[in-house]
């Protein structure tokens, strides 16, 4: 009986280790793909939905990276639809050592424009791998991912800087998304610039940056606030905002789809369906080659109105192949009522409405 109980609590304490292996919670293939619905948020942090836009990321290739093997994963961000046709711009590199996740750091907190001499290259002699997710870190227990002191000149002054990167583990959390319930990693991630006299940290920016990872999908949802930053404690006369964002998963399904290549007599926009609605719905229009139709450079545009003509949301705003389109909207943050949809190109024009029942 002691013999069994023994297995029993080296499997469990095995089952335990393995939960916690940075590299289970990342996609085993390349070619993997994350959609993400982008909400940007004002200098209060309240969410601008009629602002939202999307990213992709897509795991291309597993290649050595500045002296480490790296997941080398590729974005593209701020697109109108999901899919819509645009270059991989950005690239993140991961590496997964037993229970810590890596990261290559680019650090940019300051934008180009900052006048302080030498501060941009400070900045930059901080890109380097970091442990950034420890996935068995005890929960609310701090560490420190990096610290750096440095001082600058500016006029007759000497300021001593301290930049600090510092993550919490907090308690695991479920996080609701269009593709189902993750039971995930939580970690809340703090960028910080100080003014660092003795022993002492006076903050002049500090970012908390929260992410949820699942496993076998990596990030599930990431909160990045806005903060404003003044120099003006330092006697620089420099104010300026660091925009923050909201990355939860959506679906391809999302963006803007074109179900028939066919081209169409005339433009034309559909009934949504299914209407009334809750709380998505789906919109269909055809684009023609109907010169008189068209605007000079074919930008179409698709937006959702309310029942006083407020402008909700844009759906399409691009230049669009003739076909037929289908694009969806998803109104789980608004409040029952009608709504109406209204398509645009150059002199063509056509409304609809449509009933959201809660």
């Amino acid at each position: 009986m002691k013999i069994l109980t023994k297995i029993i609590l080296i499997l469990l304490m095995a089952g335990s280790v393995y939960s916690q292996t940075a590299s289970t919670y990342f996609p085993a293939s390349t070619g993997y793909k994350w959609y993400y619905k982008n909400i940007p948020l004002d200098s209060n942090n309240v969410p601008q939905q009629n602002l939202a836009r999307y990213r992709v990321d897509t795991f291309a290739v597993v290649a050595n990276y500045k002296g480490l093997p790296a997941n080398v994963v590729r974005i593209k961000d701020n697109l109108l639809t999901i899919n819509q046709n645009t270059p991989y711009y950005d690239t993140n590199y991961y590496n997964f050592q037993t229970t810590n996740g890596w990261k290559f750091l680019s650090v940019a907190m300051l934008p180009d424009s900052v006048p302080i001499p030498g501060i941009m290259n400070f900045f930059r002699s901080l890109e380097n791998w970091y442990s950034m997710y420890r996935f068995a870190q005890a929960v609310n227990s701090e560490y420190v991912i990096v610290q750096k002191d440095t001082t600058i000149s500016y006029d007759t002054l000497t300021i001593p800087l301290r930049v600090k990167v510092k993550s919490k583990r907090l308690n695991d959390e479920t996080v609701s998304t269009v593709n189902g319930n993750y039971l995930s990693k939580k970690f809340v991630t703090t960028f910080g610039l100080y003014f660092h006299v003795l022993i002492f940290d006076y903050p002049i920016v500090e970012r908390p940056d929260t992410t949820w990872f699942a496993p076998d999908v990596w990030m599930v949802k990431e909160v990045a606030p806005s903060v404003n930053v003044s120099l003006s404690s330092l006697g620089i006369p420099f104010i300026f905002n660091i925009p923050g964002n909201i990355y939860e998963l959506t679906n391809p399904n999302v963006g803007i789809t074109n179900i028939s290549s066919e081209v169409p007599g005339s433009f034309k926009l559909y009934q949504n369906y299914p209407n009334p609605f809750n709380p998505s719905t789906k919109i269909k229009f055809s684009v023609s080659e109907n010169g008189k139709s068209k605007s000079e450079n074919g930008v179409l545009k698709l937006t959702v109105y309310d029942a006083l003509g407020k402008e909700i949301k844009t759906l399409v705003n691009e230049k669009l192949q003739p076909g037929t389109y289908e694009v969806s909207f998803d109104a789980h943050n608004l409040s029952s009522g009608v709504y109406y949809y209204s398509i645009e190109s150059g002199s063509y024009k056509e409304s609809k409405s449509m009933l959201m029942i809660k």
